[in-house]
């Protein structure tokens, strides 16, 4: 049910901001338009919603009810990839339906992020996995796009042959090589979240290829993505600086850059494999932008928590969630914030994860000082819900579904609780 689930915990300060920020967002979710059920992702009073901000929105939209919502929008954008704008579909789509004509003014004049179809190919796999909806995997709109994107896009955008989309058109605002849209960087050949997002969307194009039976795409894909892997973690990385670089300039030279935005991509799309690069670049992003703040924007804040929580630093995660639900901070109403904290709150802090077509749930809350108890109510689960609770070391789980699920290795009937330690 859209905006049913509630959360309490041992904390009020973030008490008051998943109230906050699940109202907020529930406030940009709309239905009854043209383009169907949508939710904001874009600038606010734009009435529109772009690829990089659904993909993120996604996770916390789900907790919040709005799964009929992504899927729709999701949709929208794989229906309408097309060879005469290059292989790319809409950038932005608003709730009439149509490209967001700031952004669109013919298919040979439109705004687009390279990243964006391999975002979309790794967010249908999340959703996949999250909800248990075979049309992900098995819808012909679906399907096609996937296919266009990991053959006649990727050969299209791929100028020299290695794997890695660049910029064709210097300059141009179609084929950005980056969700980093500085004017400092038009002339760069790709930036270093276009990397990552392309491992990790190839990573998630093998497994739906996999799911589907096609293992020859499925190879492709794994093939792909180990090519990029070993291009970021050996021609990426600067030894002697122990960072990765962030930026391949016009001619193929690799430099570093103070704007670290691109870099936290890294850690949000888990594509570091080297442990101790890992750890280097955890600290280096969490300490530079503690010390250089005023460069950290709210959209590369809203990812924070997500990607310490999934590092396993929970005391920087907290830090960062406290500073995206502070009623102090610039920009806020930034949709992306409220649908990132919800998100935050569900599947970082309290530690849920759902594998829907397995019908199993790991529950690995990440307690400390800032958390030392919690309950959910009400949280979208398959095709029911489910109650969740943690103290001392111990969950309740009740089952308000009509499956019968794996929680945390224990099985539970639909209408049953348990209780297991953690």
């Amino acid at each position: 049910m859209k905006g049913a689930i509630e959360f309490t915990s041992s904390n009020d300060i973030l008490n008051k901001g998943f109230k906050w920020a699940k109202e907020q967002a529930l406030f940009y979710s709309h239905e009854g338009d043209l383009v169907g059920d949508w939710y904001e992702a874009a600038l606010p009073e734009r009435n529109s919603f772009c690829i990089r901000d659904v993909a993120h929105h996604a996770a916390g939209a789900e907790a919040l009810g709005l799964r009929k919502h992504t899927k729709n929008m999701l949709l929208r954008f794989v229906q309408n990839i097309a060879k005469s704008r290059q292989y790319c579909t809409f950038w932005e789509i608003d709730k009439d339906y149509r490209p967001c004509p700031v952004d669109y003014a013919s298919d040979k004049d439109f705004w687009y992020n390279l990243p964006a179809n391999f975002e979309l190919l790794d967010v249908c796999r999340r959703m996949y996995e999250l909800t248990g909806d075979s049309d992900y995997i098995m819808d012909e709109d679906f399907v096609r796009f996937y296919d266009w994107t990991i053959h006649q896009y990727a050969e299209f955008w791929d100028k020299d042959g290695d794997l890695l989309l660049e910029r064709k058109y210097p300059q141009s605002r179609l084929g950005i090589p980056s969700y980093c849209e500085d004017a400092l960087f038009e002339d760069a050949e790709a930036l270093i979240d276009m990397l990552a997002i392309e491992i990790r969307g190839y990573r998630s194009a093998a497994m739906i290829y996999r799911l589907r039976g096609d293992e020859d795409s499925s190879k492709l894909c794994q093939s792909r993505a180990e090519t990029l892997q070993s291009m970021l973690e050996v021609t990426w990385w600067d030894e002697g600086n122990s960072l990765f670089y962030q930026v391949k300039e016009a001619g193929g030279t690799l430099a570093h850059s103070p704007e670290i935005g691109n870099g936290l991509a890294l850690l949000y799309y888990s594509v570091i494999e080297d442990d101790r690069k890992r750890k280097l670049h955890t600290e280096f992003l969490h300490n530079y932008s503690i010390t250089q703040r005023e460069r950290v924007n709210v959209e590369c804040m809203s990812h924070y928590p997500e990607l310490f929580f999934r590092q396993g630093e929970n005391e920087k995660a907290y830090y960062w969630l406290k500073e995206l639900i502070h009623p102090e901070l610039k920009r806020r109403e930034y949709p992306e914030v409220s649908f990132a904290v919800v998100g935050s709150y569900i599947f970082g802090a309290a530690g849920i994860c759902v594998n829907s077509p397995e019908k199993k749930v790991t529950i690995s809350p990440a307690a400390t000082e800032e958390m030392k108890w919690f309950r959910i109510k009400n949280c979208p689960l398959l095709d029911g819900e489910a109650d969740i609770s943690f103290k001392e070391r111990k969950i309740i789980f009740r089952n308000r579904t009509m499956q019968q699920l794996l929680v945390n290795g224990t099985s539970v009937m639909p209408g049953a609780a348990i209780e297991t330690e953690v």
